[in-house]
């Protein structure tokens, strides 16, 4: 497979934000994270709302979704981290490396889709963590062919066709409307924790915005942290 990355070069025009800042916690928080010493940030779950590309294969598009799980996924890790800890606050639980986490999944046969759907005890005690973090990614549309992880694979389509490298991208390609994100944390069956995300924007920007965006939120709003 070859390794996707995304092209790091164009600007984002926002037409419109709407970020929630209203997250449930659970009124038993405390008591139930009691016990609690590793949490682990499961593949972010893509979901499509709108209408399948047709230029693209479905091969492709899983793989674009794919490489995207995994980039929210890792940018989700680094922004709880990055915000576990401040002058006033310290977060009492340690988070699970990401490619820990990937590489357990691997060696229990739970391929990334299928991470997607598996209970999340079941996870989380195959993980040896005591909650997990999931994420859930709506759109109307992919992110740019020239924003998106998938660019390698957008490339390799336009190439295939009649007018080669020539043919244009269309700009409506590039439009991505209401992005939905959903993140939550959840032991034993229970959501301990949730915060929601949503943008409507006009992409022509690296898909890495609009991820650092949602997950700083969620980073930023993140539980288990208590006053020093």
């Amino acid at each position: 497979m070859k390794k996707i990355v995304p092209l790091l070069s164009v600007t984002i025009i926002l037409v419109s934000v709407s970020c929630s800042r209203k997250y449930y916690t659970s009124s038993f928080f405390e008591q139930q994270t009691a016990g609690h010493r590793i949490i682990a940030v499961l593949p972010s779950e893509i979901v499509l709302t709108g209408k399948q590309p047709d230029q693209l294969t479905p091969e492709q598009i899983a793989q674009i979704e794919e490489e995207e799980s995994k980039a929210f996924q890792l940018a989700l890790y680094s922004n709880i981290l990055q915000h576990a800890n401040s002058r006033k606050y310290y977060m009492s639980v340690g988070v699970q490396d990401v490619h820990k986490t990937m590489s357990v999944l691997d060696e229990n046969g739970i391929s990334l889709r299928e991470s997607w759907k598996q209970d999340d005890k079941k996870l989380a005690s195959l993980l040896g963590v005591d909650a997990v973090v999931r994420m859930q990614i709506r759109k109307k549309r992919y992110m740019s062919d020239y924003a998106s992880y998938g660019v390698t694979i957008a490339k390799d389509v336009i190439s295939q066709t009649p007018l080669g490298n020539k043919l244009p991208i269309p700009r409506s390609l590039g439009k991505t409307e209401d992005i939905y994100a959903y993140c939550s944390v959840v032991s034993n069956s229970v959501t301990l924790w949730n915060n929601n995300y949503k943008a409507a924007a006009d992409w022509d920007n690296p898909s890495t915005v609009i991820i650092e965006n949602i997950t700083d939120n969620f980073g930023r709003y993140f539980p288990y942290k208590k006053r020093r």
